[in-house]
């Protein structure tokens, strides 16, 4: 997590096997409950219904958005760097990735899905948090790792982002006219 102006910007990485953010790793199912789960730990209470999130992987979908599986897990995501940096309460700029082959097609309804709700206040394992969320970047999955490095790349390179059951595989220097 990065701060510019008061606003945390947080990656989430948007995986069908894992969620990822700088600091954490959590597989992407989710199982809903009516009622608070006998056992603890990484619970979502959001909109009245309880979430536990982590156990088992979401299966694959062409458009993430068709549910609210990844919206909620943006949640967790985003409570869990909260937690490690001790905030409850914060603006947030979500920095999130889609498939290169997808990110024009799905960037404009995937930042709505992500920025449906400007002000959130959910709990996540017993802790109250309150985002506001305030944008949010997408990029080709893989790209942000690479993007400080493409001055010095020389010869023909691939970026290739190999998930759950799913591989990408990127040219840089072809990437940049598609992104751009």
């Amino acid at each position: 997590m990065k701060e510019l102006n008061n606003i945390k910007i947080i990656a989430v990485d948007h995986g069908y096997g894992n969620i990822k953010t700088a600091n954490t790793v959590t597989p992407t199912g989710i199982t809903a409950y009516d009622a608070e789960p006998a056992f603890s730990g990484n619970i979502l209470v959001y909109g009245g219904v309880y979430y536990r999130v982590g156990e088992d992987h979401k299966e694959f979908v062409a458009d993430k958005a068709t549910d609210e599986d990844f919206y909620l897990l943006t949640l967790a995501a985003v409570a869990r760097e909260l937690n490690i940096a001790g905030v409850r309460e914060a603006d947030v700029h979500l920095a999130a990735g889609l498939p290169m082959t997808w990110i024009r097609r799905q960037r404009e309804d995937f930042r709505t899905y992500l920025l449906r709700n400007a002000d959130v206040a959910y709990r996540f394992n017993g802790r109250e948090y309150r985002v506001r969320f305030v944008g949010c970047s997408l990029f080709p999955q893989g790209y942000p790792a690479i993007l400080n490095h493409l001055s010095s790349l020389r010869g023909t390179n691939l970026l290739v982002d190999i998930g759950n059951g799913t591989m990408n595989v990127v040219r840089p220097d072809r990437a940049l006219n598609k992104v751009a």
